[in-house]
């Protein structure tokens, strides 16, 4: 091959090949090992987007009450393998899936540190490319706080921001809020520093857990409680969607309908399609579960559109865990019965029929979608 093709165009050729053959390729020569293991080529192929599409299903087995994670092929086939953890991580704890950004996934483990006496715990964060199958185990304190996880476009740099909130003592009538406490950790640099309060959003705006990462914003689902009466313990608050620039390192606040910001916080989940912001309200209906799907136009913040409604016939629909390259191709969890669960992409506005991913013998908690990367191959 070198003999007739320019290597500049062999490096072409492998950015566009299964992270499995170019894993193999490193074996070849040390001219195609120190290629590949270069901090360029492992960037541009992580940009790469005409890789396939994979999603990672996470589900609990109700044989043995562990994390299995199965990754599938997103294309008309569906091929699926499992997919492990290294065994030094799973020994640590089950894991949370925390967010997921360029093939790399986060992972929070939560425990209770051997070395101490009394209950203690402590907090270990994983960033793991199910692709390559490494792994980067992070220490972290474990306190009331969530964590946010993304890597950052223009660096390829591995980011995440711990974000802590405090209640101040209440009134008679009312809690006050004290600032966040944010600091954000780069994987290059292996330290976490603090941001300016000026660059937060209010003190009285708390996160949910779930998050999604889109052209270099993480989002969260928040909630802002603007009245809390400590007299009655009712709260005055509204919905909305918090981003966070990893490359400007600046919060926004990003207002949502009046039908969402005033919806039961637990019933909205976010997630993508493509490169787009997707809010989902889960309502009930004659005893089932009715899922409106709203999606921010363009990228433009503050401009939801409610495209459809998923209303199936049944009530075995448990959750919506994403969307497929075509919005009307949503995956959904489904549970027949107490021992049936499966992974379903239902085919609304087409003549296709609905279609079985994959069946478990446990719900399953998260579905997402990313693309092969060679992130941490150099770690």
């Amino acid at each position: 091959m070198s003999d007739y093709i320019p290597f500049a165009l062999q490096g072409e050729i492998m950015k566009r090949l299964p992270t499995r053959s170019v894993l193999q390729f490193r074996t070849v020569s040390k001219q195609w090992k120190s290629l590949i293991d270069s901090s360029q080529f492992i960037v541009d192929y992580s940009l790469n987007h005409t890789h396939q599409q994979h999603l990672l299903v996470c589900y609990t087995s109700q044989e043995d009450f562990k994390e299995k994670y199965v990754s599938i092929i997103d294309d008309e086939t569906f091929p699926e393998h499992k997919s492990s953890m290294p065994d030094s991580i799973a020994e640590l704890g089950v894991a949370l899936i925390m967010g997921s950004s360029q093939g790399l996934f986060c992972l929070s483990i939560v425990r209770q540190d051997p070395r101490c006496e009394y209950a203690s715990l402590v907090r270990t964060t994983v960033i793991w490319n199910p692709s390559i199958r490494k792994s980067v185990a992070i220490d972290t304190p474990h306190s009331s706080m969530v964590f946010g996880f993304g890597v950052c476009p223009y660096t390829s740099d591995p980011k995440l921001v711990k974000i802590k909130f405090t209640c101040g003592k209440p009134n008679l009538d009312t809690r006050s809020f004290t600032p966040w406490q944010v600091e954000v950790y780069t994987l290059s640099s292996g330290t976490w520093g603090s941001i300016p309060t000026t660059n937060q959003p209010s003190d009285s705006i708390k996160l949910r857990l779930d998050q999604v990462v889109i052209n270099g914003f993480i989002y969260w689902l928040a909630i802002d409680y603007i009245n809390i009466s400590m007299m009655t313990m009712e709260f005055k608050g509204y919905n909305l969607i918090v981003s966070f620039d990893m490359a400007s390192e600046k919060f926004m606040e990003i207002s949502l309908p009046d039908t969402l910001a005033r919806a039961p916080n637990s019933s909205l989940s976010i997630s993508k399609l493509k490169e787009y912001l997707v809010v989902v309200e889960m309502v009930r209906e004659a005893g089932k579960r009715v899922y409106g799907i709203w999606m921010m136009e363009h990228g433009v913040p503050n401009s939801f559109t409610k495209l459809f409604t998923i209303n199936s016939p049944d009530a075995s629909i448990r959750a919506v865990l994403g969307f497929r390259k075509n919005i009307y191709e949503p995956i959904c969890a489904m549970r027949a019965d107490y021992n049936v669960h499966s992974v379903l992409v239902l085919a609304l506005h087409s003549e296709h029929n609905n279609y079985t991913l994959m069946s478990c013998n446990g719900p399953s908690h998260t579905a997402r979608f990313y693309m092969e990367s060679l992130l941490l191959l150099d770690h």
